[in-house]
């Protein structure tokens, strides 16, 4: 049932676009200075044979922070001087944008295709590497064997495709954001212990919302808050963690999300345990603990701002909450700053305690086939990339920006610099170069209290699913009523919740799904291309 879009087809009709190149000027530059990227000396990296010579090599960025602000001059760039220098070569960095496969295809069409290529998901380099563009990395990386050292295998695997290793891993997803957050300072107040299954949630949930927690004698305070996003799902969404995705985890399932049980796929829409689910979130619902203002809540800020205002004692935040500019959003709007904490998830009534799914590495960089064509500029190409994934003095440069302006090294350790103190927008562009940084690195993350923030994501991280089925399926682009069947089984979902429609209508529901929006049919089509994947046989 989950929905990806196919990447546009290579075709020489493109739609028109300007390619914001490496060397376009920023209206806001930094000059160069003795203190910022030195040349780290890539001589530690392997070199191709002829290393004295220089080569241009150009690279298609999508997996930059800043994609929409121009780069600077080279003489304004400090960290493209170092690359180049480090490198030997000259860096024509273009960036993708939100218009990034137009770009390209024009690209294609024009004949400048570019020697390194990323891409910002698995689904769009697997049908450019369909359609001949991506090189096959293989025979290359036996001359780069450092390379792929660099990255947990985990993250490894998915790069590889129809048993080639079409790109290594860009851009790092981070895992364990997200995490259950319970109001301790109500806990000690109303007497109660910190729930471990779905009974004991409810009834904290409710002791939350009827018992008076914060004290001020009002019926003002909710037990739990969940959001709607706004393609109507109560599970498995693009906009992340939302409430009642953890709530169908408890159950060991999601909506939405495609599996493998017992060597078959399985679309968890028509598990019993969904319809588990969908009853206790309907026993929440129809107790009034959860915030009515769910049904309005459709991004994160308007969620986060629920916590901010003091008013519910459990939901799904994320780890950065006992931040300071966290805590003094809180003491803002609330008027204070509850003692929130962590916990693990409430364990299902199965033994299931699933906070998340693990981060599947989608965004993934590499080279193009005309890139192949001058061996000479793909050893050179695959240095670079080495080098931004392997070498250490490179890597402060890369991941924080530049010396003594937005970062400062003191006995060898890095700390971010505070940026209301400089012109942040000066140097935005940096974070192009930013992708290599590690999921892990809490210097990057600039953490105020990273003892809290780390032992937060320690324990969210201690609960994630194995996740290497859902991000390699996608409908059928040919398949006439893939948008019609995910969107009536959101429907309905939210009807059965809201009491729209009684639970015992929900055989008829997974009989619709069947019949009518020809479930089986979409299942065979996962299963085909989990199979082209190698993940089942």
């Amino acid at each position: 049932m989950k929905k990806k879009h196919a990447s546009a087809l290579l075709s020489a009709t493109v739609l028109l676009g300007v390619v914001a190149a490496g060397c376009s000027k920023a209206e806001n530059t930094t000059s160069p200075s003795a203190s910022v990227a030195p040349s780290t000396g890539a001589a530690q990296s392997a070199k191709p044979v002829d290393a004295d010579k220089k080569y241009k090599v150009s690279f298609y960025n999508t997996v930059g922070y800043r994609l929409t602000t121009p780069m600077p001059a080279k003489e304004q760039d400090p960290i493209r001087q170092m690359i180049e220098k480090d490198n030997n070569m000259d860096l024509d960095m273009i960036m993708g944008g939100e218009n990034w496969k137009d770009k390209l295809n024009l690209l294609i069409s024009s004949n400048q295709i570019p020697d390194i290529v990323s891409f910002p998901d698995r689904a769009s380099a697997i049908k450019y590497y369909d359609q001949g563009l991506l090189a096959d990395l293989d025979d290359l990386l036996k001359e780069f064997p450092e390379l792929p050292k660099a990255f947990d295998p985990s993250r490894l695997e998915p790069m590889k495709y129809k048993g080639h290793t079409i790109g290594l891993p860009a851009s790092e997803a981070v895992g364990g954001v997200n995490g259950w957050w319970i109001n301790n300072t109500w806990l000690k107040k109303l007497n109660l212990s910190v729930p471990t299954n779905p009974q004991e949630l409810l009834n904290v949930m409710k002791a939350f919302t009827f018992n008076d927690p914060d004290g001020n004698g009002k019926n003002d305070t909710y037990g739990y808050v969940a959001m709607l996003p706004k393609d109507g799902s109560l599970g498995y969404s693009t906009s992340g963690a939302q409430g009642f995705q953890q709530i169908f985890w408890m159950y060991g399932v999601q909506p939405n999300f495609v599996d493998v049980k017992d060597g078959k796929v399985v679309v968890y829409n028509t598990d019993p345990k969904t319809k588990e689910a969908l009853t206790f979130i309907k026993e929440m619902i129809d107790a009034k603990v959860v915030d009515p203002d769910w049904v309005t809540i459709d991004d994160g800020l308007k969620r986060d701002n629920k916590m901010y205002q003091g008013k519910v004692g459990i939901m799904i935040e994320d780890w950065r909450r006992l931040e300071p500019a966290e805590t003094k959003k809180m003491q803002d709007a609330g008027g204070s700053v509850p003692d929130w904490k962590q916990i693990a998830p409430p364990k299902g009534p199965y033994g299931d305690q699933i906070l998340d799914m693990k981060p599947f590495q989608q965004s993934l960089i590499g080279l193009s086939k005309e890139a192949l064509k001058d061996p000479g500029k793909a050893k050179r190409a695959m240095q670079f990339i080495q080098y931004l994934y392997t070498n250490k003095d490179a890597y402060p440069f890369l991941a924080y920006g530049i010396k003594d302006k937005s970062f400062t090294v003191t006995n060898g350790t890095p700390k971010l610099i505070d940026r209301s103190t400089y012109n942040e927008k000066e140097i935005e562009w940096r974070y192009n170069y930013a992708f290599v940084r590690k999921a892990t690195d809490g210097v990057y993350f600039d953490f105020q209290k990273p003892d809290i923030t780390n032992a937060n994501q320690k324990i969210n991280t201690s609960y994630l699913k194995d996740n290497n089925v859902n991000p390699r399926v996608f409908d059928d682009p040919a398949d006439p009523i893939s948008q019609d069947r995910l969107k009536y089984a959101n429907e309905m979902m939210l009807k059965f919740v809201t009491g729209k429609e009684p639970l015992a209508n929900w055989d008829t529901f997974v009989k619709t799904l069947q019949d009518k929006f020809k479930l089986n049919d979409a299942i065979a089509n996962y299963t085909k291309q989990l199979q082209s994947d190698g993940v089942i046989k």
